[in-house]
């Protein structure tokens, strides 16, 4: 069976892509057609569906189905390779409920196996949404579900991944109630509260059967978020807005009072994604620590821009553990005056991407096409188009497969007639042409983040864009961790610098940066260097813990010792021991920071939906 994203043959019985993940149409007993499982009827014989062929992977599944039988393959072998390291593990989890507002009324009247059916369709697409941002479904409700966010599998931004699968829940839940609508005449309104907290994980049996013991109220206030929450919201505590900060919109609600609780808790309502996508842009717009050292790496890059600015494409890649500060290398670059005339676009993987084929590529679509949220098919066609046509219309024939990426609906029997191999070839094609379309007008700063995160549709286009450079006025700014490979490296417009952790002199310039002078902070700064091993992003982040502890107090470049000071027993406890800093995990390199983060040097970031910048 071919894939329809990534054109990868898949075996008869397979229900998600080997190769990149996709959910796999099943094919119509009679003539052999895909049949989606939204269709009513065969799309090749015409015959009807029987409502349990309709049915998608999962929707059958009930509160005593297994989770293995809804759970992604890729999911499901990540959980289980893991979970002898994580049973009676304390974990800090985000919870999510959702359910369908008044299900009761909205199937009365119904035939039994259809109102089992809209709800099994309805319980599917929240699944999806969930496993697109490598949640663990936990429980099905009937008419809802409850996930969580981090347990098993370990996200350090688990509350962002949270909020992103509750928007993109509502967003096709939105869609499925046109289909509701239109089959059944009923309106299908979801509500969705989220809560961060604690909880311990007890066993995951090898069906994925887990026992959770939650710490605290964690779990009964993520459920009572849900209850608050009207049609079509998304509600949450304050304890998930404090991990994600300046990376999602929200609107106050003021304190509500809870059940089993001393205080009320104060609400906020989630209506969308920020417009940072990374720490370091939030960062950003409150001023960034002072760049230190790094003088060699930027002096390379900057020559890397003149070979490009004069025809001579270039590969520029910053290699680096997490932390260590690759990405605001970048943002120094991107920033500087020498990129002024040059057309800059962004975009990067994110830990939860690979399973969806060209996450990337949309997002730098998107970005240089000035696509918001909001816009609808009708709005992405029109600016798509006018994009196009403008930069050159020769670029005509790319439309299709541009737009078709985007999800918008084409009415083109062409394309229609390819096949998957086909069409991906001339997606990488329209996409790497445009590509180079727009470095004759201006010199292109293309930048990719996180290549070790990458999918295989991506690296594609890379793959094919690295052999067009030698005559285009490009330069391919890239960073990746150590453990990602590629096939550039004889490339000789290919430069590789390795981004190594500060010198000890950088890092105690970077501390006088952060803390001051105070005569009284200088043990505390030889700790810490010796602590962090150099990397900034550590060092940044156990400053902040210290300060959020109340072992220092004052602001950035002005700080004092506190009433805890850091030496004393109490203050700063974790991981490191009594009275030190917490070195924080360098495990999911994407998370945002609790209260929206302080000024990085390197870059964690939990990732919006769609949001890109495009300078130029």
């Amino acid at each position: 069976m071919g894939c329809p994203a990534c054109g990868a043959e898949n075996p008869a019985g397979n229900k998600f892509c080997g190769s990149c993940g996709l959910a796999l149409a099943a094919r119509c007993t009679a003539c052999g057609h895909p049949k989606p499982p939204t269709n009513r009827f065969r799309g090749e014989c015409g015959g009807g569906l029987t409502q349990a062929a309709q049915a998608s992977p999962g929707a059958r599944a009930s509160s005593s189905t297994s989770p293995q039988s809804y759970t992604p393959r890729h999911l499901a072998e990540k959980i289980l390779a893991i979970r002898a390291a994580l049973e009676g593990e304390r974990k800090q989890v985000t919870v999510l409920f959702a359910d369908v507002k008044g299900s009761t009324d909205l199937i009365q009247g119904l035939d039994p196996e259809a109102a089992r059916t809209l709800l099994d369709g309805i319980v599917t697409v929240m699944m999806q949404a969930v496993h697109r941002y490598e949640g663990m479904v936990n429980h099905i409700l009937g008419d809802g579900i409850m996930a969580l966010f981090v347990a098993p599998i370990a996200h350090e931004d688990h509350a962002a991944r949270a909020c992103y699968a509750a928007l993109a829940m509502q967003e096709a839940i939105r869609k499925h109630s046109q289909e509701v609508r239109q089959q059944h005449g009923l309106e299908v309104h979801a509500r969705v509260g989220l809560n961060s907290g604690e909880v311990v994980v007890r066993a995951i049996a090898n069906d994925l059967r887990m026992d959770y013991s939650a710490v605290g109220p964690t779990v009964h206030l993520a459920a009572r978020m849900e209850q608050l929450a009207r049609d079509d919201s998304i509600r949450l505590t304050g304890q998930t807005l404090a991990l994600v900060e300046g990376y999602v919109q929200v609107r106050a609600l003021g304190p509500f009072p809870v059940k089993g609780l001393p205080e009320p808790v104060d609400v906020f309502e989630l209506i969308g994604a920020g417009l940072e996508r990374t720490r370091l842009q939030a960062a950003a717009t409150r001023g960034l620590t002072r760049f230190v050292g790094r003088q060699a790496e930027l002096e390379t890059l900057h020559r890397a821009l003149e070979q490009a600015r004069a025809g001579w494409g270039q590969v520029a890649a910053l290699v680096g553990e997490p932390g260590v500060g690759k990405s605001r290398l970048v943002w120094e670059v991107t920033h500087s005056h020498r990129v002024r005339g040059w057309t800059i676009l962004e975009s990067g993987s994110v830990s939860y991407g690979r399973a969806t084929a060209y996450l990337p590529v949309i997002d730098l679509l998107k970005a240089y096409s000035r696509i918001e949220p909001h816009d609808d098919a009708c709005a992405i066609r029109e600016k798509v188009t006018g994009k196009v046509l403008m930069l050159d219309r020769a670029l005509e024939p790319s439309l299709p497969a541009l737009l078709a990426l985007l999800d918008v609906p084409l009415e083109d029997p062409s394309w229609e007639a390819l096949d998957p191999r086909q069409r991906r070839r001339q997606t990488l094609d329209a996409v790497r042409r445009l590509l180079l379309h727009e470095s004759r007008v201006r010199p292109l700063l293309l930048v990719f983040e996180d290549l070790h995160w990458i999918d295989a549709e991506t690296q594609a286009l890379l793959d094919g864009l690295v052999e067009s450079l030698p005559n285009a006025h490009i330069l391919l700014l890239v960073n990746y961790r150590p453990e990602y490979r590629h096939e550039w490296g004889g490339k000789t417009c290919y430069a590789q610098l390795r981004i190594d952790p500060l010198p000890p002199e950088s890092a105690e310039e970077l501390l006088r940066a952060i803390l001051g002078d105070v005569p009284e902070l200088e043990p505390l700064k030889r700790d810490l260097i010796e602590r962090a091993e150099g990397n900034p992003f550590f060092l940044e982040e156990s400053v902040r813990t210290l300060v959020e502890t109340g072992a220092l107090v004052g602001e950035r470049g002005a700080y004092r010792a506190g009433e805890r000071a850091p030496g004393d027993s109490n203050a700063g406890d974790g991981p490191g021991g009594p009275g030190r800093p917490h070195r924080p995990a360098a495990t999911g390199g994407q998370a945002p920071a609790p209260g929206g983060g302080r000024g990085r040097q390197g870059r964690a970031a939990g990732p919006a939906p769609g949001h890109r910048r495009a300078v130029g």
